[in-house]
């Protein structure tokens, strides 16, 4: 992703005329959309994200790292953060600052441009036993992440909400003989009903030009879901194809099978999902046509 610097905007020389001859501001964009056609039902067209970033960093005069960081959404759903790298780790705080297991729970056998974002085929963010990463629940969290050992590690935790109890959140990656594994947990206490601690486990792997991947997500509810996939490169686009099966009260196997072409600022990617849910009724096969721009 490209980005435009922006030099000599007053916002910008005010902060370095403060004594931060390293200070440097920028501002990128990202919008993505999709094409669908389900199950012959006719092509529908829909955006996924439209936002503008903007990221301020500095040092400040006891050597620590300072980065501020502000979105701006189509849908209004503006944020900001704050980080602080203190030389033996990052603080981060603010609406920006996703929950631990958010940062560190991508699908390593997901392909596809644009929906690998909500990891779980089956769903992400909550809902009656679907895999919940915490960060709903977080709202503006305090986070504080590290790498030693060869581990990187993050420890989350959420404001207190009319509903919630402070969401605390912990992740880990490493790599371990070529493989990259990742594991977290989120801890979800509300104040009227049934707690839960939503996990997940990916592991990654790349040999003679294919990337592998697992991954488990598990509601700790009713539901969980298991994900295999392989990826590779064919003739300048990029392939794969994804197995994922839900259990849950109606068990549910997905198949998802991916192609996509880079072309500098934009990507194109073509999405086949098939849906084999309990029972011939509730099976779907969707097209996509997906698209990322990016500046």
């Amino acid at each position: 992703m490209n980005r435009s610097k922006i030099i000599g905007s007053t916002a910008l020389a005010s902060l370095m005329a403060a004594g931060a001859a390293s200070a440097e501001m920028s501002i990128s964009g990202f919008t993505s959309g999709k094409f669908m056609d389900e199950d012959g039902g006719g092509l529908t067209q829909s955006f996924s994200t439209n936002s503008i970033y903007v990221s301020y960093s500095d040092s400040l005069d006891n050597g620590m790292g300072l980065s501020v960081f502000m979105s701006i959404s189509d849908a209004g759903a503006n944020e900001n953060g704050i980080s602080v790298d203190t030389g033996m780790g990052t603080i981060g705080f603010g609406e920006t600052q996703h929950s631990a297991v958010d940062g560190m729970d991508s699908n390593p056998g997901c392909f596809s441009i644009l929906d690998c974002y909500n990891v779980a085929i089956s769903g992400k963010g909550g809902g009656t036993n679907i895999y919940d990463d915490g960060d709903a629940s977080s709202g503006n969290s305090i986070k504080y992440s590290n790498s030693m050992g060869g581990v990187s590690f993050a420890i989350s935790r959420g404001m207190e909400s009319a509903t919630n109890e402070p969401t605390m959140s912990y992740a880990a990656k490493t790599s371990i003989m070529g493989a990259s594994i990742a594991a977290g947990v989120s801890q979800i206490d509300v104040k009227s009903g049934t707690d839960k601690d939503p996990s997940f486990v990916t592991v990654g792997y790349s040999i003679a030009g294919l990337n592998l991947g697992y991954a488990l997500y598990d509601s700790d509810e009713n539901g969980d879901e298991t994900s295999m996939g392989v990826g590779t490169s064919v003739a300048g686009m990029d392939v794969g194809v994804q197995f994922a099966s839900y259990d849950s009260t109606t068990d549910t196997d997905y198949m998802r099978v991916s192609v996509n072409k880079g072309l500098g600022a934009m990507s194109l990617g073509v999405d086949y999902i098939e849906t084999d849910a309990d029972g011939t009724a509730n099976d779907t096969d969707v097209w996509k046509l997906n698209y990322v721009i990016g500046f």
